[in-house]
Protein backbone atom coordinates (compact mmCIF):
# COMPACT_ATOMS: atom_id res chain seq x y z
CA UNK A 1 0.00 0.00 0.00
CA UNK A 2 1.39 3.64 -0.92
CA UNK A 3 2.59 5.50 2.02
CA UNK A 4 1.48 9.27 2.13
CA UNK A 5 3.93 10.56 4.24
CA UNK A 6 7.23 8.59 1.97
CA UNK A 7 4.78 10.25 -1.04
CA UNK A 8 4.90 13.80 0.15
CA UNK A 9 8.43 13.87 1.31
CA UNK A 10 9.31 12.85 -1.79
CA UNK A 11 7.43 15.71 -3.62
CA UNK A 12 9.21 17.80 -1.49
CA UNK A 13 12.41 16.85 -2.82
CA UNK A 14 14.66 18.70 0.05
CA UNK A 15 17.64 20.54 -1.38
CA UNK A 16 20.56 20.98 0.97
CA UNK A 17 21.15 25.09 0.67
CA UNK A 18 23.59 25.05 3.51
CA UNK A 19 24.66 23.61 7.21
CA UNK A 20 27.48 23.96 8.94
CA UNK A 21 29.65 22.58 12.58
CA UNK A 22 28.85 25.59 15.31
CA UNK A 23 30.67 25.98 19.22
CA UNK A 24 29.69 28.45 20.76
CA UNK A 25 31.17 29.31 24.74
CA UNK A 26 30.68 32.58 26.92
CA UNK A 27 28.02 35.34 26.03
CA UNK A 28 26.84 35.50 22.46
CA UNK A 29 23.91 36.27 20.41
CA UNK A 30 23.32 35.16 16.80
CA UNK A 31 20.46 36.71 15.36
CA UNK A 32 19.06 35.68 11.06
CA UNK A 33 16.55 36.47 8.84
CA UNK A 34 15.31 33.57 6.57
CA UNK A 35 13.23 33.55 3.29
CA UNK A 36 10.80 30.64 4.17
CA UNK A 37 13.59 27.51 3.87
CA UNK A 38 13.29 25.02 5.93
CA UNK A 39 15.57 25.16 9.51
CA UNK A 40 17.15 22.18 11.57
CA UNK A 41 19.04 22.38 14.41
CA UNK A 42 20.97 19.25 16.24
CA UNK A 43 22.50 19.44 19.37
CA UNK A 44 25.46 17.77 19.79
CA UNK A 45 26.66 18.85 23.32
CA UNK A 46 25.87 21.80 25.76
CA UNK A 47 22.58 23.62 25.61
CA UNK A 48 21.26 26.81 23.96
CA UNK A 49 18.00 29.24 23.88
CA UNK A 50 16.38 29.53 19.99
CA UNK A 51 13.97 31.92 19.08
CA UNK A 52 12.24 30.91 15.32
CA UNK A 53 9.47 33.55 14.02
CA UNK A 54 8.96 34.80 17.07
CA UNK A 55 7.20 32.31 18.89
CA UNK A 56 9.20 32.97 21.80
CA UNK A 57 12.76 31.46 23.36
CA UNK A 58 13.07 27.68 23.70
CA UNK A 59 15.77 25.57 25.36
CA UNK A 60 17.22 22.88 23.14
CA UNK A 61 19.85 20.68 24.75
CA UNK A 62 22.20 17.89 23.74
CA UNK A 63 20.12 15.15 21.83
CA UNK A 64 17.42 17.39 20.46
CA UNK A 65 16.41 18.11 16.82
CA UNK A 66 14.79 21.09 15.84
CA UNK A 67 12.97 21.29 12.50
CA UNK A 68 11.16 24.56 11.28
CA UNK A 69 9.53 23.62 7.52
CA UNK A 70 9.59 27.31 7.08
CA UNK A 71 11.41 30.04 8.95
CA UNK A 72 11.52 33.17 8.60
CA UNK A 73 13.77 34.73 11.59
CA UNK A 74 15.84 33.20 14.10
CA UNK A 75 17.46 34.23 17.33
CA UNK A 76 19.83 31.89 19.04
CA UNK A 77 21.82 32.68 22.12
CA UNK A 78 23.33 31.32 25.37
CA UNK A 79 21.53 30.10 28.50
CA UNK A 80 22.25 31.49 31.62
CA UNK A 81 22.34 34.88 33.41
CA UNK A 82 24.54 35.99 31.38
CA UNK A 83 23.26 37.78 28.40
CA UNK A 84 24.06 40.36 25.67
CA UNK A 85 21.94 42.94 23.24
CA UNK A 86 24.89 42.71 20.87
CA UNK A 87 24.95 40.37 17.87
CA UNK A 88 28.18 38.25 17.84
CA UNK A 89 29.62 37.69 14.52
CA UNK A 90 30.63 34.03 14.22
CA UNK A 91 34.67 33.59 13.44
CA UNK A 92 35.62 30.67 10.82
CA UNK A 93 37.30 27.88 12.30
CA UNK A 94 37.14 25.17 9.19
CA UNK A 95 35.10 24.84 5.94
CA UNK A 96 31.62 25.05 7.23
CA UNK A 97 32.87 25.32 11.10
CA UNK A 98 32.25 28.57 12.73
CA UNK A 99 32.67 29.60 16.50
CA UNK A 100 30.43 31.69 18.43
CA UNK A 101 31.16 33.42 22.11
CA UNK A 102 34.82 33.78 23.11
CA UNK A 103 37.20 32.50 20.88
CA UNK A 104 39.95 31.18 23.35
CA UNK A 105 37.80 29.52 26.17
CA UNK A 106 36.61 25.60 25.90
CA UNK A 107 33.46 25.29 24.04
CA UNK A 108 30.39 24.72 25.97
CA UNK A 109 28.22 23.83 22.91
CA UNK A 110 28.43 22.42 20.00
CA UNK A 111 25.29 21.91 17.37
CA UNK A 112 24.92 21.18 13.77
CA UNK A 113 22.25 23.85 11.70
CA UNK A 114 21.52 24.58 8.65
CA UNK A 115 18.88 25.44 5.55
CA UNK A 116 17.49 23.18 3.06
CA UNK A 117 15.06 24.23 0.31
CA UNK A 118 11.87 22.08 -0.86
CA UNK A 119 11.93 21.97 -4.09
CA UNK A 120 8.86 21.74 -5.28
CA UNK A 121 6.15 23.57 -7.09
CA UNK A 122 3.43 22.96 -4.26
CA UNK A 123 5.60 23.88 -1.37
CA UNK A 124 3.33 26.51 0.23
CA UNK A 125 0.01 24.05 0.12
CA UNK A 126 2.05 20.89 1.55
CA UNK A 127 3.83 22.97 4.28
CA UNK A 128 0.53 23.89 4.96
CA UNK A 129 -0.41 20.19 5.86
CA UNK A 130 2.94 20.29 7.96
CA UNK A 131 3.30 21.12 11.20
CA UNK A 132 4.82 24.62 12.23
CA UNK A 133 7.63 23.23 14.14
CA UNK A 134 8.76 19.99 15.18
CA UNK A 135 10.85 18.61 17.99
CA UNK A 136 12.45 15.63 18.87
CA UNK A 137 14.14 14.93 22.47
CA UNK A 138 16.17 11.88 23.43
CA UNK A 139 16.56 10.32 20.10
CA UNK A 140 20.24 9.32 19.41
CA UNK A 141 19.38 8.45 15.92
CA UNK A 142 19.16 11.80 14.52
CA UNK A 143 22.16 12.70 15.97
CA UNK A 144 24.05 9.67 14.11
CA UNK A 145 22.06 10.94 10.95
CA UNK A 146 23.51 14.45 11.27
CA UNK A 147 26.91 12.91 12.10
CA UNK A 148 26.52 11.41 8.38
CA UNK A 149 25.11 14.79 7.10
CA UNK A 150 28.04 16.75 8.31
CA UNK A 151 30.70 14.26 7.06
CA UNK A 152 29.07 14.25 3.68
CA UNK A 153 28.81 17.87 3.67
CA UNK A 154 33.01 18.24 4.25
CA UNK A 155 33.96 15.44 1.55
CA UNK A 156 33.81 15.65 -1.94
CA UNK A 157 33.02 12.15 -2.79
CA UNK A 158 31.47 11.02 -6.07
CA UNK A 159 27.72 10.99 -5.28
CA UNK A 160 27.71 13.83 -2.49
CA UNK A 161 24.75 15.61 -3.93
CA UNK A 162 22.67 12.24 -4.01
CA UNK A 163 23.82 11.39 -0.74
CA UNK A 164 22.95 14.65 0.86
CA UNK A 165 19.25 15.04 -0.54
CA UNK A 166 18.62 11.38 0.49
CA UNK A 167 20.27 12.11 3.99
CA UNK A 168 17.92 15.29 4.23
CA UNK A 169 15.21 12.87 3.32
CA UNK A 170 15.54 10.40 5.88
CA UNK A 171 16.20 13.31 8.45
CA UNK A 172 12.39 14.64 7.34
CA UNK A 173 10.46 11.53 6.74
CA UNK A 174 12.01 10.53 10.45
CA UNK A 175 11.07 13.18 12.06
CA UNK A 176 7.64 14.18 10.49
CA UNK A 177 6.71 10.18 12.05
CA UNK A 178 9.21 10.90 15.28
CA UNK A 179 7.40 13.39 16.93
CA UNK A 180 4.38 12.64 18.92
CA UNK A 181 2.79 16.45 19.80
CA UNK A 182 2.92 16.27 15.65
CA UNK A 183 -0.71 15.40 15.01
CA UNK A 184 -2.39 17.83 17.61
CA UNK A 185 -2.69 20.19 14.48
CA UNK A 186 -4.40 19.50 11.14
CA UNK A 187 -2.85 18.30 8.62
CA UNK A 188 -1.87 14.75 6.54
CA UNK A 189 -0.01 13.50 9.30
CA UNK A 190 -3.16 13.52 11.61
CA UNK A 191 -4.92 12.12 8.97
CA UNK A 192 -2.36 9.51 8.83
CA UNK A 193 -2.78 9.12 12.52
CA UNK A 194 -6.57 8.51 12.30
CA UNK A 195 -7.84 5.26 12.25
CA UNK A 196 -10.38 5.54 9.51
CA UNK A 197 -9.19 8.84 7.80
CA UNK A 198 -6.11 7.58 7.15
CA UNK A 199 -7.31 4.30 4.93
CA UNK A 200 -8.89 7.36 2.96
CA UNK A 201 -5.41 8.94 2.30
CA UNK A 202 -3.50 5.69 1.36
CA UNK A 203 -6.15 4.64 -1.11
CA UNK A 204 -5.80 7.82 -2.68
CA UNK A 205 -2.20 8.23 -2.86
CA UNK A 206 -2.09 4.40 -4.01
CA UNK A 207 -4.96 4.45 -6.45
CA UNK A 208 -4.93 8.33 -7.62
CA UNK A 209 -6.59 7.53 -11.49
CA UNK A 210 -9.48 5.86 -9.60
CA UNK A 211 -12.61 7.49 -9.72
CA UNK A 212 -12.67 8.48 -6.24
CA UNK A 213 -16.20 10.10 -4.75
CA UNK A 214 -16.81 11.40 -1.36
CA UNK A 215 -19.61 8.15 -1.12
CA UNK A 216 -16.72 5.31 -1.76
CA UNK A 217 -13.65 6.79 0.26
CA UNK A 218 -16.27 7.08 2.87
CA UNK A 219 -17.34 3.40 2.35
CA UNK A 220 -13.69 2.47 2.38
CA UNK A 221 -13.68 4.14 5.99
CA UNK A 222 -16.29 2.40 6.77
CA UNK A 223 -18.00 5.49 7.69
CA UNK A 224 -21.21 7.62 6.62
CA UNK A 225 -20.86 9.91 4.01
CA UNK A 226 -21.79 13.05 6.12
CA UNK A 227 -19.30 11.65 8.96
CA UNK A 228 -16.53 10.83 6.33
CA UNK A 229 -16.31 14.55 5.22
CA UNK A 230 -17.17 15.90 8.32
CA UNK A 231 -14.03 14.12 9.86
CA UNK A 232 -11.40 14.17 6.81
CA UNK A 233 -12.41 18.05 6.57
CA UNK A 234 -11.78 18.77 10.85
CA UNK A 235 -8.76 16.37 10.51
CA UNK A 236 -6.80 16.69 7.61
CA UNK A 237 -8.00 20.44 7.16
CA UNK A 238 -9.43 20.20 3.98
CA UNK A 239 -12.11 18.69 2.52
CA UNK A 240 -11.57 15.27 0.71
CA UNK A 241 -11.76 16.02 -2.53
CA UNK A 242 -10.04 19.02 -2.62
CA UNK A 243 -7.29 16.99 -0.94
CA UNK A 244 -7.55 14.89 -4.21
CA UNK A 245 -7.48 17.18 -6.68
CA UNK A 246 -4.33 19.04 -4.46
CA UNK A 247 -2.03 15.03 -5.04
CA UNK A 248 -3.24 14.85 -8.60
CA UNK A 249 -2.59 18.14 -9.38
CA UNK A 250 1.23 17.53 -7.63
CA UNK A 251 1.47 14.37 -9.23
CA UNK A 252 0.90 16.07 -12.97
CA UNK A 253 3.27 18.64 -12.16
CA UNK A 254 6.17 16.72 -11.48
CA UNK A 255 5.09 14.27 -14.48
CA UNK A 256 5.11 17.57 -16.46
CA UNK A 257 8.48 18.59 -15.19
CA UNK A 258 10.14 15.10 -14.69
CA UNK A 259 9.22 12.98 -17.84
CA UNK A 260 8.26 13.57 -21.41
CA UNK A 261 4.81 11.95 -21.31
CA UNK A 262 2.34 13.05 -23.56
CA UNK A 263 -0.66 14.69 -22.02
CA UNK A 264 -2.86 11.82 -22.54
CA UNK A 265 -0.95 9.61 -20.38
CA UNK A 266 -0.58 11.97 -17.78
CA UNK A 267 -4.09 12.59 -17.60
CA UNK A 268 -4.95 8.89 -17.36
CA UNK A 269 -1.79 8.13 -14.33
CA UNK A 270 -3.86 10.88 -12.36
CA UNK A 271 -7.53 10.12 -13.18
CA UNK A 272 -8.92 11.79 -16.06
CA UNK A 273 -10.72 10.31 -19.38
CA UNK A 274 -9.02 12.66 -21.66
CA UNK A 275 -6.70 15.04 -22.50
CA UNK A 276 -9.06 17.88 -22.83
CA UNK A 277 -10.63 17.03 -19.42
CA UNK A 278 -7.05 17.07 -17.71
CA UNK A 279 -6.14 20.32 -19.49
CA UNK A 280 -9.16 22.45 -17.78
CA UNK A 281 -8.83 20.88 -14.52
CA UNK A 282 -5.22 22.19 -14.53
CA UNK A 283 -5.66 25.65 -15.96
CA UNK A 284 -8.32 26.34 -13.40
CA UNK A 285 -5.82 24.93 -10.89
CA UNK A 286 -2.42 26.19 -11.52
CA UNK A 287 -3.80 29.46 -13.85
CA UNK A 288 -2.23 28.19 -16.95
CA UNK A 289 -2.48 25.22 -19.69
CA UNK A 290 -0.36 21.99 -18.81
CA UNK A 291 2.05 22.70 -21.85
CA UNK A 292 2.65 26.48 -20.77
CA UNK A 293 3.46 25.37 -17.71
CA UNK A 294 6.04 22.53 -19.02
CA UNK A 295 7.43 24.80 -21.35
CA UNK A 296 7.69 28.11 -18.40
CA UNK A 297 9.27 25.89 -15.96
CA UNK A 298 10.52 22.98 -16.95
CA UNK A 299 14.14 24.41 -17.68
CA UNK A 300 14.36 26.06 -14.14
CA UNK A 301 13.57 22.74 -12.42
CA UNK A 302 16.54 20.69 -14.44
CA UNK A 303 18.75 23.71 -13.43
Amino acid sequence: MSDPLTDIVALLNPKPSHSKLVEGTGTWRIVREAGGEAFFCAVLAGECLININGEGPQLLVAGDFLLIPAAYSLENTNTGLERTSDITMPTMIANNHVRIGSPNAKPDLLMHLGHCDFDTQDKQLILSLLPKEILIKEQPRFIALFELLLDESKARRPGREVVLVQLLQLLLIESLRGHNGVFESAGVLAGLQHEKISLALHNIHEKPSFNWQVTSLASQASMSRSSFFATFNKVVGMPPMQYLLFWRMSLAKKALLCTADKLEQIAFQIGYQSASAFHVAFNKYVGMPPGAFRNQNRGLNDS
